[in-house]
Order: structure tokens, then sequence, then C-alpha cells
């Protein structure tokens, strides 16, 4: 394997301006609109040949066509055929599709619409240089109390203009899943400039300041029996009515009052939260001011955000455990107390009524029919990596391999080769495609689950079954080409590298967008992509966009959907975690050259 090179290339930055600006040159104003003859063009174009209505020379021989469904660039000296023919559209990279004129400006365009003027500047961007233009991006306008998710506009596409509140609940995975991109970024640096570097000094702070943001998750609620909270508002943020919520007050937390809350019967329910809430933690919100009877966190936390928090303590105690031996025992102590929760209540999460949470169920009960017998196959690999993840931390056994020894007589490791078979079953059932009815969020999950198991399995064929089960998701997988996905399963399985697509990794990364503005494109006006519609009417993409042709997405979304309404469009921008995972993880192990 030759690791890949990320030099800089030409990558889209998008500005907006009103018609009569004063950084709008006249001359784009009083630009005559001329059809181009592209009868003889020798690829197919994004819009039909008769709706370009102008056209400019750029740079060299790269044309630019407008009309009425966006833009099309086209550079026929292009290194590869993807950068050949680029589209461009709204809403992410115009106002609007109904293109007047064009004015070239050197590598860029101006763009005429009938909604105003958008500047296409085509600049110049290393890999390493949009991950640090994402990450500072994400820092300042999306960070809350350290966490990272995403952040609503008041706005259209003006991300100063970021609401001072908000939450998700997978506040608690999205960040961790920064985080680690975080440490990874901090070992890359340390390991190639030294630790005394000011950059990786710089990435340490972050590496922490991310980590612990995530790790006081499984400390605020304070009931003393491990339960780990899906995210927190403060005082100064209004508290939704999207689930449970605890309001903490002195050694009690109260249910508030939600639909949530009463459609369980949980309205006025006080639970334990005099656990003690380290210093180092809970100065998130205390260095903002707040005290923790300033907090409410939310419950009904899922598995999701459990399997993410497990492989946050894997690697941040490899990299900051290793250094910061009092972090490195809050890293285990919440370990081991989550996990025990677990056990003790028979392989589920128990909320404060005595009864499992929505989501996070690994029992065998669970795994015998609905929803449970298709999650079961991944389900039985998170458990057992949560008690590997334990057990290698700690350097203890006991009660966690005797736990452990009771999952593998139950046949949870044979369960992980089913996938495949259950998933098929299920969909059958609904009368759905497989990828129809495919949680696309499953294959970061899969590969998270997978990653820490295989990683830390210590008996030779047992950990050459668990491979084969990782690679029973790989076509579910690879259909992503995502190196964020595609890295942890070469790490499990390097004898796979050879077929895989390195040249299509370094583009995911050079066609990535330099902003999480979550605009979506409009697919819907170009005529080159057949569309595909399964079995119940699902629509995608014949075949996988370049990152930046198609609608921005976190680990959790299908990246061949072919329309999203809820990606929170021109009013959201999302956290940098799906570029910056993927690259700091690939430059430490070697599959991205350091520039």
């Amino acid at each position: 394997m030759k690791p890949i090179i990320l030099p800089p290339r030409l990558t889209r930055v998008v500005s907006h301006f009103k018609r009569y600006d004063i950084e709008v040159p006249k001359e784009l104003l009083n630009a005559r609109a001329i059809r181009p003859d592209l009868r003889s063009f020798p690829y197919p174009l994004p819009q039909r040949k008769s709706d370009y209505t102008c056209f400019v020379q750029g740079k060299g021989h790269v044309m630019w066509y407008g009309g009425s469904g966006g833009v099309t660039r086209y550079n026929p000296s292009a290194d590869c055929l993807e950068d050949t023919v680029m589209y461009f559209s709204a809403d992410r990279d115009l106002l609007d599709n109904n293109v007047k004129t064009l004015l070239a400006d050197g590598d860029g365009v101006w763009v005429l619409t009938e909604k105003g003027v958008t500047h296409i500047d085509m600049k110049l961007i290393s890999g390493e240089e949009k991950a640090k233009m994402l990450t500072e991006e994400t820092l300042k306008y999306v960070s809350r109390h350290n966490m990272v998710s995403q952040r609503d506009l008041s706005r259209p596409r003006d991300i100063k203009s970021r609401v001072p509140f908000g939450h998700s609940d997978n506040d608690g995975g999205f960040t961790a899943c920064f985080a680690i991109g975080e440490i990874f970024k901090y070992a890359a640096l340390k390991k190639e400039n030294g630790l005394l570097d000011p950059e990786t000094q710089k990435a340490r702070k972050s590496a922490f300041d991310s980590s612990e943001a995530t790790l006081l998750l499984m400390y605020l609620p304070g009931r003393g029996d491990g339960y780990v909270a899906r995210t927190y508002v403060t005082s100064a943020e209004p508290v939704p009515d999207d689930g449970l919520f605890f309001k903490k007050n002195g050694q009690k937390a109260v249910c508030i009052n939600t639909t949530a809350a009463r459609r369980r019967g949980m309205v006025g329910i006080e639970v334990k939260a005099d656990g003690h809430i380290p210093d180092r933690l809970a100065k998130h919100y205390r260095d903002e001011g707040f005290s923790d009877t300033d907090i409410t966190y939310k419950g009904d936390t899922s598995s999701d955000e459990i399997t993410l928090h497990f492989l946050h303590i894997l690697v941040a105690h490899e990299f900051l455990g290793a250094e910061d031996s009092e972090y490195d025992e809050l890293l285990c102590e919440a370990a081991k107390n989550t996990l025990s929760h677990i056990i003790e209540h028979g392989y589920q999460l128990h909320e404060c009524d005595g009864k499992p949470t929505t989501w996070a169920k690994w029992n065998p009960e669970y795994f015998e029919d609905g929803i449970g017998y298709a999650d079961g196959p991944l389900n039985s690999a998170e458990l057992m990596m949560y008690h590997r993840v334990v057990m290698h931390i700690t350097g203890e056994t006991g009660k966690w391999q005797k736990s452990l020894d009771k999952l593998v007589s139950l046949g949870y490791v044979e369960l992980t080769f089913r996938h495949s078979t259950r998933f098929f079953q299920s969909a059958m059932r609904a009368g759905l495609d497989i990828r129809e009815d495919h949680m696309f969020g499953d294959n970061g999950l899969c590969t998270t689950a997978f990653w820490g198991l295989i990683t830390l399995e210590p008996e030779g064929e047992r950990r050459e079954l668990l491979k084969k089960s990782f690679k029973l998701w790989r076509d579910l997988i690879a259909c992503e080409h995502n190196p964020g996905y595609d890295f942890p399963f070469l790490l499990c399985c390097p004898e796979e590298e050879e077929d895989y697509d390195w040249e299509l990794a370094a583009k995911w990364f050079s066609r990535h967008n330099t902003s999480r503005l979550a605009a979506g494109v409009s697919l819907d006006r170009r005529h080159d992509i057949p569309k595909k519609i399964s079995m119940g009417g699902y629509e995608e993409t014949s075949f996988l966009l370049m990152p930046d042709e198609r609608f921005i997405s976190k680990y959790d979304r299908n990246p061949l959907e072919y329309k999203n309404e809820d990606s929170g469009g021109i009013h959201c921008v999302e956290s940098c975690y799906p570029y910056t995972f993927a690259y700091w993880l690939g430059r430490y192990f070697g599959f991205i050259a350091k520039n």
C-alpha cells in the first residue's frame, strides 16, 4: 500500500451577494448571454444541451456553461474524469439555478442568477489545509460546551448567525467521533513533529477538550450506576419537547414534563443525582458560569451512543491516558461503571423507571423477533467490544471475563455472522430492498464495534470468525466509499488492501467541501444520472457522486439518496468530523502521506 498523497487541488469555495453589492463587477451585470454550441460535446452533461443559455471561457482551456439548471465547469485537461465535468447548483453553490450570465475570474467565475450573484472561486487547497479549515469552522460555529453535532442558523447560509442554543440526540456520539479524530490528529502530529511543536500542543489541547466533553456525559447524570446522558442543556437554553429530560437540583434530578415523559408516565419522577462529577469534566459548563443545578440532561440513551463512547474510551486511553494517569483513571471508571450497569440489568441500559431505554438492548430476548431480530448480529458485536475495551484498559478480568464467557456460550460470536441473513429476511418481510431498509448509521456502528473487537480479540480462531463477520458488511459499507469506514476495515483486514480503490479515496478527500453548511443540491435538475427506484419506491442515484456534488451528511445517511429533505439545509451547519475523523486516522496509520 502506497499512502494517499493529497497535494493542493482546485476546490470550490463560494460566496453569495446581492445583485448590486459593491463587490459585484459591473461587467457581470452588463454581460451578454450567448448560447453555447454543444452539439459535439464529448461527455454527458448535467443539463440538457438545449437548457444551456450562456458560456464563458475561463483560465486556460476551462469553459463555464450556465443555464436553467445551474452551472457546469468543463476542463478537458483535468487529471481525472470526475474533475473533467463538474456541476454547481442551488442551494449549496448558487442562490438559485436560473443562470442569466457569467463572467470569468481567473480560476473562478461570477454567476448572475434570478435571486442574486454568486462568486465561485476554485482555490488550491491541500488535504491538511481543508482539515484545518473545517475544524476551525466547527470549533467556532458548531461547538456547544465543546460538544459538536450541528447548529441551526437564524439567517440562511450565514454561519455567523448560529442560534445560541440547540442540541442533538447524538451529541455524545458525534462528539465522540470528533474527539477520536482530534486524538489521532494529536498522535499524528506528535509522531511527525514532536511533542513540543506548537501545532502539536494546539492539537493536544483540542484532543483533551473534545475528549473531556464526551466523557462528561458518562458522569453527568450522577446516578451512581453508570447511566450515560445523551446530551444536556444549561439554564440559558430552552428544553425542547423531544425526549426525556432530567433537571438537576442538588442531590436529586426530576423528570420534567415532556410528551415522552407523559407517554411513559415519568413526569415528576425523582432520581439520584449526587454522584461526583470530576472538576476537569464539569469545567466545560462551569467555566461558562453555570453550576450543577443549571443542568438538564437528556435520557433514554441508545446503544449508538454507548458504542461510540466505548471506542472513544479505547482511543483516549491509548493516546491521552498514556500520558495523563489521572485522566486515564476517569476513563477506566466510566467504562467499568457503564458496563457494570449493562451486565447487572440483563444486558440492557435501564432508565430510572426500571425499564430499558428504547434502543439500548443487547439481551438474547431482544434478538428473538421484531426490530431486535435484525439488530442482533450488530448489537452482539457491540456488547463484546465493550467487554474487551474494559479488560484492555483496566488490565482486569474477573467479572468481565465471566460475563464475556457467558456471551460466547450464548452464541454471540456466531450471531455476528448472521447479519446478512437476518437483515435480508427482515427487508423481505417488509417488502423492501435491502438498502432501502438499511439504517446507514449502522455502517458506522458496525465499523466501530468490529474495529475495537477484532483489534482486542486475543484468540486467533475467534478473531478470524469476527473478521469474516465484518466482511459480510462490506458490500453495504463499500457503496459509500467512505475512508472513515474503509481505513478501520483495512486495519482489521489488511489482506483486502490490494482490492481497495486508493485513487477514489484520494478523490473523496480532494472533492470534499470546505464548509459543513448542510445545503442540499439539485439532483432533480441533472440529466446525466440515471435514477434507481427500489422496491418500496425509495430513490437513489445509480452511482456515487463526488462529495461536493451531493448533500452534506454525517455518518448516518445514505450518500446515494436522490433527495434529502431533513439535512437542515441552508439553515444548519454540521460538525466536520466526517472529514477530520477519516483524515487524521489515515495520517496516523500511514494511509495518508504528510504533504
